[in-house]
């Protein structure tokens, strides 16, 4: 078997390591990993990743190698059975979800529905469910649909999808504007497509010179601003959606907008090395937003149903609008994997172009 062990302090460091594969005990199924996006967003589990968890999804010490300060970076993606031990899970069941950067996985499965299951084992067990949970394909008509774009946007927009819900049910904090840092990342887009669908504010949208003409370009934002004309916005009541975590562009923000920020929702790390969070003199400060924690308090009001029937009436639209701006290749192998993990370190990425992986030879 192949994985990659990321250093859980210096996500630079990284080893591809090729260990024994695993044995399938009772009750257990191997899966063979099919392919699996790399986004921003795993850069974010990583650095929360002792903090809410992510690391011990596929602690590769639960598995028998690797250092004490290695763990397995999660991504999304999906993967077929080729050996079971669980009568309910036959050889040839394709699953999506969290899965690690290897080529095979043995997995649990427990909990079974004719939709899924969710991985049992006991390292597992205490783990959030949403993070646990494998869908059968053949059981979603949504897997039908744009495929490719499943492992990179699904995951991200489940999170636009929980922000809009929220802000909206907070009547946006008595603000009449959300402005979304990294306008062009896929959590961003998401969740600008879904507040601009719900038309009840102004969206507007902050990212780098070079992203201004293709973020301007879907239609998701009403207005676009570089960042260095963040001292040039109007000061009007506002709440501010950050996905980079970057302090020093929230510190701007703060300063100029002073007590007009209404509420900070702080989503995503993808500038993993920059400064903390600002605590403002002036303004609502920033507070995380779990989208897990939300998403399972909407499933105990709603039921899941009416979760699900909710969450496709604005997946399955952006889905089909976004595969008229993403560009989505064919599967690749680790030289391609690893230098796109690099650039998204980097915070190197075109919006525009997204790809799928693979460490199966």
């Amino acid at each position: 078997m192949h994985t990659l062990l990321v250093n859980r302090t210096d996500p630079a460091d990284i080893t591809l390591l090729k260990t024994d594969a695993a044995p399938v005990h009772a009750g257990e199924v191997r899966m063979s990993i099919d392919s699996f996006a790399i986004t921003a967003n795993n850069v974010t589990y990583m650095v929360f990743g002792d903090q809410i968890g992510y690391w011990h999804y596929f602690n590769p010490q639960a598995y028998g190698y690797g250092e004490d300060h290695q763990g397995r970076m999660p991504v999304w993606g999906f993967a077929t059975v080729t050996e079971s031990k669980c009568d309910d899970v036959p050889v040839g069941t394709e699953v999506y979800g969290f899965l690690p950067i290897a080529d095979e996985i043995v997995v649990k499965p427990g909990k079974i529905t004719p939709q899924g299951f969710q991985d049992v084992a006991d390292h597992r067990a205490p783990l959030h469910p949403v993070y646990n949970g494998y869908s059968y394909t053949a059981a979603d008509p949504s897997y039908t649909v744009q495929k490719a774009l499943q492992p990179v946007l699904r995951p991200l927009f489940m999170t636009s999808f929980l922000i809009d819900d929220f802000l909206a049910s907070e009547k946006f904090f008595g603000a009449e504007r959300v402005i979304l840092t990294s306008a062009s990342s896929k959590t961003a887009l998401g969740t600008a497509y879904c507040l601009k669908q719900r038309g009840d504010v102004e969206v507007v949208g902050l990212t780098s010179k070079g992203n201004k003409a293709f973020v301007e370009s879907t239609g998701y934002y009403d207005s676009v601003a570089t960042y260095d004309m963040i001292e040039g916005l109007d000061r009007a009541a506002s709440v501010i959606v950050d996905m980079a975590g970057n302090g020093a562009l929230l510190t701007r923000l703060y300063a100029h907008l002073r007590d007009n920020v209404k509420y900070g929702c702080a989503v995503g790390k993808s500038h993993y090395q920059g400064d903390a969070a600002p605590k403002p003199d002036e303004g609502a400060p920033m507070k995380m937003f779990f989208a897990p924690d939300y998403a399972k308090s909407r499933i105990a009001e709603w039921g899941g149903a009416a979760f699900a029937s909710k969450l496709a009436e604005r997946w399955i639209p952006f889905l089909g609008d976004a595969a008229e701006w993403m560009t989505v290749g064919e599967p690749a192998g680790v030289e391609a994997m690893l230098t796109t993990y690099k650039d998204l370190l980097n915070g190197k990425t075109d919006p525009t172009q997204a790809a799928l992986f693979t460490l199966k030879t």
